[in-house]
């Protein structure tokens, strides 16, 4: 049993709080705890805390008015490849596109763009796309007469645009 210093209540060894004033038994010295001890708890603490939200990276296609999503491609592989070609991931119909127009790749935790050689090129915000870019959540995509945007958001997040 160990006395609580503020009210002189006795408790448990197991308990951390006092069961009469509720004050915290380690705060006010009723145990003995060095800095080892200190320190080995807080990377305890640590473990058990929970992690981030697992994040979910989407492309909304939107209709050629730009004003609603027509198709949501969740963007679950290492790679994927935007083009016209059957084969692709997000398969866009039309002569302005390229077979193997862009890909978006995850590395990290984080999303890359580039283009891959495509005749029309590949506007990321409506600035062509030179190299490899990060994206960032609600970046524009435009791929021929096509935009699509790049959403990453928490699992469970139904938010709207």
């Amino acid at each position: 049993m160990s006395t609580c210093a503020r009210c002189g209540a006795s408790n448990p060894d197991d308990h951390r709080f006092c069961k009469d004033c509720g004050v915290p038994l380690d705060s006010v010295g009723n145990r003995a705890v060095d800095d080892d001890t200190i320190i080995i708890q807080l990377l305890e603490r640590h473990d058990d805390a929970p992690s981030l939200p697992e994040r979910i990276a989407r492309l909304w296609l939107l209709d050629l008015t730009g004003e609603h999503v027509e198709r949501v491609y969740e963007l679950s592989d290492e790679q994927v490849i935007v083009g016209r070609h059957e084969d692709c991931a997000v398969c866009l119909p039309g002569n302005t596109i390229s077979r193997r127009h862009a890909q978006v790749r995850h590395v990290g935790g984080q999303y890359y763009l580039s283009d891959l050689g495509s005749t029309n090129g590949t506007l990321l915000n409506g600035e062509a796309l030179v190299g490899e870019e990060e994206l960032r959540d609600r970046d524009e995509i435009g791929v021929g007469i096509y935009k699509l945007i790049f959403r990453l958001t928490s699992l469970g997040y139904t938010g709207t645009i």
